[in-house]
Protein backbone atom coordinates (compact mmCIF):
# COMPACT_ATOMS: atom_id res chain seq x y z
CA UNK A 1 0.00 0.00 0.00
CA UNK A 2 1.74 3.29 -1.09
CA UNK A 3 1.61 6.28 1.00
CA UNK A 4 -0.91 8.24 -0.25
CA UNK A 5 -2.99 5.54 0.24
CA UNK A 6 -2.50 5.17 3.63
CA UNK A 7 -2.74 8.89 4.19
CA UNK A 8 -6.40 8.34 3.43
CA UNK A 9 -7.22 5.78 5.63
CA UNK A 10 -6.22 8.58 8.71
CA UNK A 11 -9.66 8.65 10.04
CA UNK A 12 -12.24 6.74 11.77
CA UNK A 13 -10.85 2.96 12.96
CA UNK A 14 -8.41 2.97 10.33
CA UNK A 15 -6.10 5.58 11.58
CA UNK A 16 -4.12 3.12 14.63
CA UNK A 17 -3.29 0.87 11.47
CA UNK A 18 -2.67 3.17 8.85
CA UNK A 19 -0.28 4.90 11.30
CA UNK A 20 1.76 2.51 11.84
CA UNK A 21 2.74 1.47 8.44
CA UNK A 22 3.36 5.03 7.16
CA UNK A 23 6.11 4.70 10.68
CA UNK A 24 7.63 1.39 9.31
CA UNK A 25 7.32 3.12 5.46
CA UNK A 26 9.58 6.36 7.01
CA UNK A 27 12.17 4.14 8.33
CA UNK A 28 14.11 4.56 4.68
CA UNK A 29 14.92 7.91 3.17
CA UNK A 30 12.37 7.58 -0.18
CA UNK A 31 9.85 6.30 2.42
CA UNK A 32 9.81 9.91 4.36
CA UNK A 33 9.77 11.19 0.98
CA UNK A 34 6.51 9.60 -0.40
CA UNK A 35 4.64 10.66 3.14
CA UNK A 36 5.99 14.04 2.91
CA UNK A 37 4.77 14.70 -0.49
CA UNK A 38 1.50 12.82 -0.14
CA UNK A 39 1.08 14.85 3.22
CA UNK A 40 1.64 18.44 1.16
CA UNK A 41 2.16 19.85 4.47
CA UNK A 42 1.98 18.43 8.30
CA UNK A 43 -1.73 19.89 9.31
CA UNK A 44 -3.47 16.69 9.31
CA UNK A 45 -1.10 15.21 11.59
CA UNK A 46 -1.36 18.14 14.10
CA UNK A 47 -5.40 17.38 14.04
CA UNK A 48 -4.67 13.97 14.61
CA UNK A 49 -2.44 14.64 17.97
CA UNK A 50 -6.00 15.86 19.35
CA UNK A 51 -7.78 12.42 18.67
CA UNK A 52 -9.67 11.64 21.55
CA UNK A 53 -7.77 7.77 20.84
CA UNK A 54 -4.66 7.41 23.00
CA UNK A 55 -3.38 4.85 20.33
CA UNK A 56 -3.48 7.32 17.77
CA UNK A 57 -1.61 10.12 19.77
CA UNK A 58 1.00 7.78 20.29
CA UNK A 59 1.10 6.03 16.71
CA UNK A 60 1.59 10.24 15.33
CA UNK A 61 4.02 11.20 17.80
CA UNK A 62 6.17 8.68 16.87
CA UNK A 63 5.26 9.32 13.03
CA UNK A 64 6.51 12.95 13.23
CA UNK A 65 9.66 11.86 15.17
CA UNK A 66 10.43 9.69 12.29
CA UNK A 67 9.65 12.45 10.07
CA UNK A 68 12.56 14.37 11.69
CA UNK A 69 11.58 17.23 10.31
CA UNK A 70 12.29 19.89 13.48
CA UNK A 71 9.96 22.46 12.74
CA UNK A 72 7.54 19.94 14.30
CA UNK A 73 8.84 20.44 17.88
CA UNK A 74 6.45 22.97 18.86
CA UNK A 75 3.64 21.25 18.17
CA UNK A 76 5.47 18.01 20.34
CA UNK A 77 6.14 20.48 23.15
CA UNK A 78 2.63 21.47 23.59
CA UNK A 79 1.01 17.84 23.06
CA UNK A 80 3.78 16.85 26.15
CA UNK A 81 2.05 20.06 28.06
CA UNK A 82 -1.74 18.76 27.57
CA UNK A 83 -0.92 14.67 27.04
CA UNK A 84 -2.84 13.08 30.05
CA UNK A 85 -2.24 9.38 28.99
CA UNK A 86 0.80 7.60 30.14
CA UNK A 87 1.36 5.01 27.59
CA UNK A 88 1.28 7.96 25.00
CA UNK A 89 4.32 9.82 26.66
CA UNK A 90 7.45 7.71 25.81
CA UNK A 91 6.75 7.97 22.24
CA UNK A 92 6.19 11.54 22.77
CA UNK A 93 9.38 12.17 24.70
CA UNK A 94 11.34 10.07 21.67
CA UNK A 95 10.32 11.88 19.09
CA UNK A 96 11.65 15.33 20.72
CA UNK A 97 14.57 13.95 21.23
CA UNK A 98 14.83 12.61 17.61
CA UNK A 99 14.23 16.24 16.50
CA UNK A 100 16.86 17.51 19.45
CA UNK A 101 13.98 19.50 21.48
CA UNK A 102 16.81 19.28 24.21
CA UNK A 103 15.34 22.19 26.29
CA UNK A 104 11.66 20.91 25.65
CA UNK A 105 12.87 17.55 26.99
CA UNK A 106 14.90 19.53 29.95
CA UNK A 107 12.12 21.32 31.09
CA UNK A 108 10.25 18.44 31.38
CA UNK A 109 9.73 16.47 34.68
CA UNK A 110 9.02 12.79 35.48
CA UNK A 111 5.05 12.04 37.09
CA UNK A 112 5.31 10.59 40.58
CA UNK A 113 3.57 7.49 40.61
CA UNK A 114 0.50 7.31 43.03
CA UNK A 115 -0.40 3.46 42.08
CA UNK A 116 1.27 0.26 42.20
CA UNK A 117 -0.80 0.41 38.77
CA UNK A 118 1.25 3.29 37.56
CA UNK A 119 4.49 2.01 38.30
CA UNK A 120 5.18 0.35 34.64
CA UNK A 121 4.24 3.28 33.09
CA UNK A 122 5.85 5.63 34.80
CA UNK A 123 9.48 3.38 34.63
CA UNK A 124 8.39 3.56 30.66
CA UNK A 125 8.87 7.23 30.87
CA UNK A 126 11.87 7.26 32.41
CA UNK A 127 13.76 5.00 30.47
CA UNK A 128 12.23 6.63 26.93
CA UNK A 129 13.18 10.13 28.73
CA UNK A 130 16.72 9.03 29.35
CA UNK A 131 17.62 7.49 25.91
CA UNK A 132 15.75 10.83 24.50
CA UNK A 133 18.48 12.98 27.08
CA UNK A 134 20.95 10.64 25.19
CA UNK A 135 20.89 12.11 22.38
CA UNK A 136 22.79 14.89 23.54
CA UNK A 137 25.68 13.57 25.83
CA UNK A 138 27.56 10.77 25.38
CA UNK A 139 28.50 8.12 28.32
CA UNK A 140 32.02 9.45 29.90
CA UNK A 141 33.35 5.58 30.91
CA UNK A 142 34.34 3.14 28.92
CA UNK A 143 32.62 -0.27 28.67
CA UNK A 144 33.25 -2.77 31.91
CA UNK A 145 33.34 -6.03 30.66
CA UNK A 146 34.87 -7.40 33.78
CA UNK A 147 34.53 -6.72 37.27
CA UNK A 148 37.49 -5.90 39.90
CA UNK A 149 37.11 -9.21 41.51
CA UNK A 150 34.15 -12.01 41.68
CA UNK A 151 31.07 -11.02 43.18
CA UNK A 152 27.47 -12.57 43.21
CA UNK A 153 25.16 -11.59 40.87
CA UNK A 154 21.68 -12.38 40.15
CA UNK A 155 20.06 -13.22 37.52
CA UNK A 156 16.72 -12.18 36.75
CA UNK A 157 14.66 -14.94 34.58
CA UNK A 158 11.27 -13.84 32.76
CA UNK A 159 8.50 -15.18 35.26
CA UNK A 160 8.49 -18.92 35.28
CA UNK A 161 11.79 -19.93 33.53
CA UNK A 162 14.02 -19.57 36.11
CA UNK A 163 15.04 -23.46 34.96
CA UNK A 164 15.86 -22.26 31.33
CA UNK A 165 17.96 -19.47 32.83
CA UNK A 166 20.11 -21.81 34.87
CA UNK A 167 20.50 -24.23 32.31
CA UNK A 168 22.09 -21.80 29.64
CA UNK A 169 23.78 -20.01 32.28
CA UNK A 170 25.94 -23.72 33.07
CA UNK A 171 25.83 -24.09 28.99
CA UNK A 172 27.98 -20.60 29.04
CA UNK A 173 30.34 -21.73 32.15
CA UNK A 174 27.79 -20.60 35.50
CA UNK A 175 27.27 -22.76 38.50
CA UNK A 176 24.10 -21.21 39.10
CA UNK A 177 21.57 -21.72 42.25
CA UNK A 178 18.04 -20.86 41.69
CA UNK A 179 16.37 -18.98 44.26
CA UNK A 180 12.95 -18.38 43.35
CA UNK A 181 12.57 -17.04 39.70
CA UNK A 182 16.46 -15.75 40.08
CA UNK A 183 19.55 -17.60 39.58
CA UNK A 184 22.21 -16.55 41.85
CA UNK A 185 25.69 -17.01 40.11
CA UNK A 186 29.42 -15.87 41.43
CA UNK A 187 31.33 -14.36 39.08
CA UNK A 188 33.66 -11.32 37.70
CA UNK A 189 33.58 -11.78 34.32
CA UNK A 190 29.95 -9.80 32.77
CA UNK A 191 30.78 -10.03 29.20
CA UNK A 192 30.02 -13.81 29.06
CA UNK A 193 27.16 -13.37 31.59
CA UNK A 194 25.74 -10.90 29.19
CA UNK A 195 25.46 -13.30 26.42
CA UNK A 196 22.58 -15.08 28.30
CA UNK A 197 19.42 -14.74 26.02
CA UNK A 198 17.19 -15.70 28.86
CA UNK A 199 18.44 -13.05 31.79
CA UNK A 200 16.18 -10.10 31.65
CA UNK A 201 18.81 -8.06 33.97
CA UNK A 202 21.82 -8.82 36.28
CA UNK A 203 22.05 -6.94 40.05
CA UNK A 204 24.73 -7.00 42.45
CA UNK A 205 23.08 -6.65 45.81
CA UNK A 206 25.05 -4.16 47.87
CA UNK A 207 23.18 -3.83 51.30
CA UNK A 208 19.48 -5.61 52.29
CA UNK A 209 17.16 -4.23 54.85
CA UNK A 210 18.27 -0.89 55.47
CA UNK A 211 16.03 2.04 55.92
CA UNK A 212 14.61 3.85 53.25
CA UNK A 213 15.82 7.10 54.09
CA UNK A 214 18.22 8.73 52.23
CA UNK A 215 21.27 9.20 54.91
CA UNK A 216 21.10 5.61 55.17
CA UNK A 217 21.09 4.45 51.64
CA UNK A 218 23.94 6.67 51.06
CA UNK A 219 26.05 5.16 53.72
CA UNK A 220 25.61 1.89 52.17
CA UNK A 221 25.84 2.44 48.49
CA UNK A 222 28.54 5.13 48.87
CA UNK A 223 31.26 2.78 48.25
CA UNK A 224 30.10 0.90 45.06
CA UNK A 225 28.76 4.02 42.84
CA UNK A 226 30.79 4.45 40.38
CA UNK A 227 32.09 8.54 38.84
CA UNK A 228 27.97 8.27 36.80
CA UNK A 229 25.26 6.73 37.71
CA UNK A 230 21.22 7.28 38.18
CA UNK A 231 19.21 6.83 40.87
CA UNK A 232 16.00 4.15 40.50
CA UNK A 233 13.10 3.94 43.25
CA UNK A 234 10.70 0.81 43.10
CA UNK A 235 8.05 0.40 45.15
CA UNK A 236 7.88 4.13 46.76
CA UNK A 237 4.78 6.11 46.63
CA UNK A 238 5.66 9.50 48.04
CA UNK A 239 7.90 12.25 46.52
CA UNK A 240 10.41 10.45 44.57
CA UNK A 241 12.01 13.20 43.27
CA UNK A 242 12.22 14.85 46.41
CA UNK A 243 14.08 11.47 48.03
CA UNK A 244 16.70 11.59 44.50
CA UNK A 245 17.19 15.19 45.12
CA UNK A 246 18.31 14.48 48.89
CA UNK A 247 19.87 11.15 48.07
CA UNK A 248 22.31 12.57 45.09
CA UNK A 249 23.43 15.07 47.06
CA UNK A 250 24.38 12.33 49.92
CA UNK A 251 26.06 10.64 47.33
CA UNK A 252 28.58 13.87 46.09
CA UNK A 253 25.87 14.88 43.26
CA UNK A 254 27.03 12.23 40.57
CA UNK A 255 23.33 11.57 39.55
CA UNK A 256 22.89 11.30 35.89
CA UNK A 257 20.02 10.46 34.38
CA UNK A 258 20.99 10.95 30.72
CA UNK A 259 24.23 9.11 30.50
CA UNK A 260 25.37 7.15 33.22
CA UNK A 261 27.85 3.50 33.85
CA UNK A 262 25.68 1.81 36.51
CA UNK A 263 21.99 2.60 38.08
CA UNK A 264 21.37 2.40 41.60
CA UNK A 265 18.21 0.59 42.06
CA UNK A 266 16.17 0.95 45.65
CA UNK A 267 13.43 -1.61 46.09
CA UNK A 268 11.20 -0.14 48.49
CA UNK A 269 9.31 -2.31 51.27
CA UNK A 270 7.21 0.30 53.59
CA UNK A 271 9.83 1.57 55.80
CA UNK A 272 13.02 -0.84 54.65
CA UNK A 273 14.74 -1.40 51.15
CA UNK A 274 17.17 -3.48 49.41
CA UNK A 275 19.92 -2.07 47.33
CA UNK A 276 21.53 -3.23 44.16
CA UNK A 277 24.07 -2.47 41.50
CA UNK A 278 23.22 -2.56 38.02
CA UNK A 279 26.36 -2.19 35.60
CA UNK A 280 24.73 -0.11 32.48
CA UNK A 281 28.06 0.12 29.95
CA UNK A 282 28.69 -3.49 29.17
CA UNK A 283 28.64 -5.22 25.75
CA UNK A 284 25.23 -6.28 25.42
CA UNK A 285 25.34 -7.61 21.77
CA UNK A 286 22.09 -9.81 22.35
CA UNK A 287 18.92 -9.94 19.80
CA UNK A 288 20.26 -7.95 17.15
CA UNK A 289 17.74 -9.35 15.57
CA UNK A 290 15.18 -6.85 17.29
CA UNK A 291 15.15 -3.48 15.23
CA UNK A 292 11.43 -3.16 14.87
CA UNK A 293 8.81 -4.18 17.64
CA UNK A 294 4.82 -4.63 17.23
CA UNK A 295 2.82 -3.18 20.32
CA UNK A 296 2.07 -6.66 21.42
CA UNK A 297 5.70 -8.19 21.11
CA UNK A 298 7.38 -9.92 24.14
CA UNK A 299 10.22 -9.19 25.95
CA UNK A 300 13.34 -10.81 23.72
CA UNK A 301 14.44 -12.67 26.90
CA UNK A 302 10.79 -14.18 27.22
CA UNK A 303 11.00 -15.27 23.76
CA UNK A 304 13.40 -17.05 24.37
CA UNK A 305 13.23 -18.86 27.86
CA UNK A 306 9.85 -19.52 25.71
CA UNK A 307 11.76 -21.34 22.53
CA UNK A 308 13.62 -23.03 24.76
CA UNK A 309 11.41 -24.69 26.97
CA UNK A 310 9.12 -25.08 23.73
CA UNK A 311 11.94 -26.46 22.14
CA UNK A 312 12.09 -29.92 24.99
CA UNK A 313 9.15 -30.91 23.38
CA UNK A 314 10.38 -31.84 20.14
CA UNK A 315 11.34 -35.36 19.17
CA UNK A 316 13.09 -34.45 15.97
CA UNK A 317 16.68 -32.83 15.83
CA UNK A 318 16.00 -30.42 12.98
CA UNK A 319 11.95 -29.49 13.24
CA UNK A 320 10.04 -26.88 11.15
CA UNK A 321 8.63 -24.27 13.26
CA UNK A 322 5.50 -22.26 12.71
CA UNK A 323 4.59 -19.26 14.58
CA UNK A 324 0.31 -18.55 13.29
CA UNK A 325 0.76 -15.26 15.26
CA UNK A 326 3.94 -14.16 14.54
CA UNK A 327 4.04 -10.32 15.29
CA UNK A 328 7.95 -8.68 14.63
CA UNK A 329 8.55 -12.57 14.65
CA UNK A 330 10.50 -12.50 18.02
CA UNK A 331 9.76 -16.49 18.87
CA UNK A 332 11.30 -17.44 15.43
CA UNK A 333 14.07 -15.61 15.60
CA UNK A 334 14.78 -17.09 19.36
CA UNK A 335 13.94 -20.53 18.44
CA UNK A 336 16.53 -20.13 15.04
CA UNK A 337 19.32 -19.01 17.38
CA UNK A 338 18.89 -21.72 19.63
CA UNK A 339 18.24 -24.71 17.40
CA UNK A 340 18.94 -26.29 14.29
CA UNK A 341 15.62 -25.44 12.18
CA UNK A 342 15.01 -27.40 9.18
CA UNK A 343 12.37 -24.37 8.12
CA UNK A 344 10.73 -21.40 10.09
CA UNK A 345 7.68 -19.55 9.06
CA UNK A 346 5.91 -16.96 10.05
CA UNK A 347 2.44 -15.88 9.45
CA UNK A 348 0.57 -12.61 11.00
CA UNK A 349 -2.31 -10.65 9.38
CA UNK A 350 -1.20 -7.29 9.90
CA UNK A 351 0.88 -6.34 7.33
CA UNK A 352 2.36 -3.69 9.33
CA UNK A 353 3.81 -6.74 11.55
CA UNK A 354 5.29 -8.94 8.96
CA UNK A 355 6.95 -5.76 7.42
CA UNK A 356 8.84 -5.22 10.63
CA UNK A 357 9.25 -8.94 10.74
CA UNK A 358 10.78 -8.92 7.37
CA UNK A 359 13.07 -5.92 8.44
CA UNK A 360 14.03 -7.76 11.29
CA UNK A 361 14.92 -10.60 9.27
CA UNK A 362 17.45 -9.14 6.89
CA UNK A 363 18.98 -7.11 9.69
CA UNK A 364 20.57 -10.68 10.77
CA UNK A 365 20.09 -13.15 7.16
CA UNK A 366 17.85 -15.55 9.05
CA UNK A 367 16.31 -17.99 7.16
CA UNK A 368 12.92 -17.36 8.39
CA UNK A 369 9.78 -16.43 5.74
CA UNK A 370 6.63 -14.56 6.54
CA UNK A 371 3.30 -14.00 4.85
CA UNK A 372 0.48 -11.57 5.93
CA UNK A 373 -2.31 -13.62 5.88
CA UNK A 374 -5.22 -14.49 8.30
CA UNK A 375 -3.92 -17.81 9.69
CA UNK A 376 -7.98 -18.87 9.14
CA UNK A 377 -7.06 -18.72 5.74
CA UNK A 378 -4.04 -20.12 5.60
CA UNK A 379 -2.86 -23.55 3.84
CA UNK A 380 0.68 -24.56 4.93
CA UNK A 381 2.52 -26.51 2.27
CA UNK A 382 3.60 -28.95 4.40
CA UNK A 383 3.15 -29.41 8.79
CA UNK A 384 5.20 -28.05 11.39
CA UNK A 385 6.83 -30.18 14.22
CA UNK A 386 6.46 -26.96 16.80
CA UNK A 387 3.44 -24.35 16.47
CA UNK A 388 4.75 -22.00 19.12
CA UNK A 389 3.27 -18.85 19.24
CA UNK A 390 2.25 -15.56 21.33
CA UNK A 391 -1.60 -15.81 20.99
CA UNK A 392 -4.25 -12.57 20.40
CA UNK A 393 -5.99 -12.39 24.28
CA UNK A 394 -7.32 -8.77 25.05
CA UNK A 395 -4.73 -6.57 26.10
CA UNK A 396 -2.93 -4.98 23.05
CA UNK A 397 -4.84 -7.31 20.54
CA UNK A 398 -7.78 -8.72 20.25
CA UNK A 399 -10.46 -9.63 23.26
CA UNK A 400 -11.71 -12.07 25.24
CA UNK A 401 -15.64 -11.85 22.97
CA UNK A 402 -13.43 -12.56 19.64
CA UNK A 403 -10.95 -14.95 21.05
CA UNK A 404 -13.78 -16.95 21.76
CA UNK A 405 -14.83 -17.95 17.94
CA UNK A 406 -10.23 -17.04 17.07
CA UNK A 407 -9.49 -20.28 19.99
CA UNK A 408 -12.09 -22.59 18.42
CA UNK A 409 -11.71 -21.99 14.90
CA UNK A 410 -7.58 -21.90 15.20
CA UNK A 411 -7.61 -24.99 17.41
CA UNK A 412 -9.77 -27.54 14.81
CA UNK A 413 -7.44 -25.63 12.01
CA UNK A 414 -4.14 -26.96 14.83
CA UNK A 415 -4.43 -30.39 13.79
CA UNK A 416 -4.01 -29.66 9.86
CA UNK A 417 -0.50 -27.61 10.84
CA UNK A 418 1.26 -29.49 13.46
CA UNK A 419 2.84 -32.76 11.91
CA UNK A 420 2.82 -36.67 13.53
CA UNK A 421 4.22 -36.45 17.01
CA UNK A 422 4.33 -32.36 16.63
CA UNK A 423 3.17 -29.71 19.31
CA UNK A 424 1.70 -26.79 19.63
CA UNK A 425 2.96 -24.43 23.12
CA UNK A 426 0.66 -21.26 22.91
CA UNK A 427 1.22 -18.49 25.16
CA UNK A 428 -2.21 -16.69 26.50
CA UNK A 429 -3.41 -14.99 28.90
CA UNK A 430 -7.12 -15.97 28.30
CA UNK A 431 -6.05 -20.01 28.96
CA UNK A 432 -9.15 -21.07 30.76
CA UNK A 433 -10.88 -20.63 26.99
CA UNK A 434 -8.19 -22.24 25.39
CA UNK A 435 -8.42 -25.34 28.01
CA UNK A 436 -11.90 -25.74 27.88
CA UNK A 437 -11.63 -25.26 23.63
CA UNK A 438 -9.39 -27.87 23.39
CA UNK A 439 -11.37 -30.71 25.52
CA UNK A 440 -13.90 -30.81 22.95
CA UNK A 441 -11.50 -31.42 20.42
CA UNK A 442 -10.72 -35.29 20.10
CA UNK A 443 -7.59 -34.90 18.32
CA UNK A 444 -5.83 -32.47 20.32
CA UNK A 445 -4.91 -33.16 24.39
CA UNK A 446 -3.55 -30.58 26.84
CA UNK A 447 -0.06 -32.31 27.27
CA UNK A 448 1.40 -28.99 29.85
CA UNK A 449 0.79 -26.07 31.40
CA UNK A 450 2.39 -23.43 33.31
CA UNK A 451 2.21 -19.88 34.75
CA UNK A 452 4.67 -16.79 33.72
CA UNK A 453 3.74 -13.10 34.33
CA UNK A 454 4.25 -9.78 31.65
CA UNK A 455 3.46 -6.19 31.70
CA UNK A 456 0.93 -6.84 35.29
CA UNK A 457 -1.04 -10.26 33.21
CA UNK A 458 -0.50 -13.28 34.23
CA UNK A 459 -0.76 -15.75 30.58
CA UNK A 460 -0.16 -19.67 30.81
CA UNK A 461 1.99 -21.44 28.88
CA UNK A 462 -0.12 -24.46 27.09
CA UNK A 463 1.40 -27.16 25.80
CA UNK A 464 -0.67 -29.48 22.96
CA UNK A 465 -0.29 -32.58 21.17
CA UNK A 466 -2.21 -34.51 18.90
CA UNK A 467 -3.37 -37.95 19.89
CA UNK A 468 -4.63 -39.36 16.75
CA UNK A 469 -3.11 -39.45 12.95
CA UNK A 470 -2.98 -35.83 11.27
CA UNK A 471 -5.16 -36.42 8.24
CA UNK A 472 -3.54 -33.64 6.88
CA UNK A 473 -0.40 -35.67 6.06
CA UNK A 474 -2.23 -38.19 5.19
CA UNK A 475 -3.69 -36.97 2.79
CA UNK A 476 -0.38 -35.42 1.20
CA UNK A 477 0.95 -38.83 1.26
CA UNK A 478 -2.24 -40.27 -0.83
CA UNK A 479 -1.06 -37.16 -3.47
CA UNK A 480 2.49 -38.15 -3.08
Amino acid sequence: MTAAELIEKLSGDTAVEALSMLCVTAKTKQGRAEIEQALNGHETLYRLMESPQPKVRKNVYRLIGALEDERDVPALARALEAETTLFAVPSLLLSLGRLGAKDVLKAYRVPISESEAMDKHIAEIEIAYEKAMQQFETLPTERKNTLSEPREILCYAPEGFPKELSDELKALGFAGEITGNVVRVFTDDLKTLYRANCMTEALLPIARDVPMEPRAIAAAAKSCIGTYYRIEIRGYLKDRGGFIEKLKTLLDGHNNPSAYDCELRIECRNERCDLYWKVWNVDDLRYPWRRGTVPASMHPALAYALARYALSFVKKERPSVFDPFCGSGSLLFAAEEQGSCRSLLGVDRSGTAVAIARDNARAVNSRARFVCRDILRFTAKEGADLVLSNMPFGNRVGSHRENETLYARFLKHLRYLLNDGGVAVLYTADAKLLERLIEKEPDLRLLEKRRTSAGGLSPWIIVIDKSSRDPYNDSNKERK
